[in-house]
């Protein structure tokens, strides 16, 4: 009868390889990096928040679209933006959206917006497409005597907000 002893040499020379490398490389950690309690958080000073001005503070806050590129929003839809701290998100009718804007001298520009990817009815995915159409554009800011915040971008087409109640 014959036993393979050799496979079973051959099979455990990788195992003692692979545990002196792990050795190796502990050894060469810094000793903090060895121990498994945490580092210490060293409170870091905040940057002073720049006030905004009259402009930005117009558009901060919690807003109900009304009207995207000429039409009424959908519905029941509950489409809206909320602006705050150089962060824009909200709800298109159909998709969360999010991203970064910014004003200059009398514009809104957004950093680039992005939305989740859900498929809705035909009418909120054409009042998306429509809202994140603007979105991408500069937009001229104006605020329309009854306190509807207007957003136009160069082809003349206007999203129309409502200050959110609450």
């Amino acid at each position: 009868m014959k036993y393979a002893t050799s496979s079973v040499t051959a099979d455990r020379r990788p195992l003692a390889a692979a545990a002196a490398l792990a050795w190796a490389l502990t050894a060469a950690l810094p000793a903090a990096a060895q121990f498994s309690e945490p580092p210490t958080v060293r409170e870091v000073p905040r940057a002073e928040t720049r006030a905004f001005d009259a402009e930005e503070q117009l558009l901060l806050g919690d807003w109900r679209v009304a009207g995207v590129a000429g039409h009424a929003a959908v519905l029941g839809s509950r489409a809206r933006l909320k602006l705050e701290g150089l962060r824009i998100s909200g709800y298109t009718g159909c998709n969360a959206l999010g991203g970064n804007y910014r004003v200059e001298r009398g514009y809104l520009t957004t950093g680039g917006v992005i939305t989740t990817r859900r498929a809705c009815a035909p009418a909120l995915m054409r009042q998306e497409k429509a809202l994140l159409a603007l979105l991408d554009q500069r937009l001229a800011i104006r605020q329309s005597h009854r306190g509807q915040l207007l957003l136009t971008g160069r082809d003349g087409k206007t999203l129309v907000l409502v200050r959110s109640a609450g």
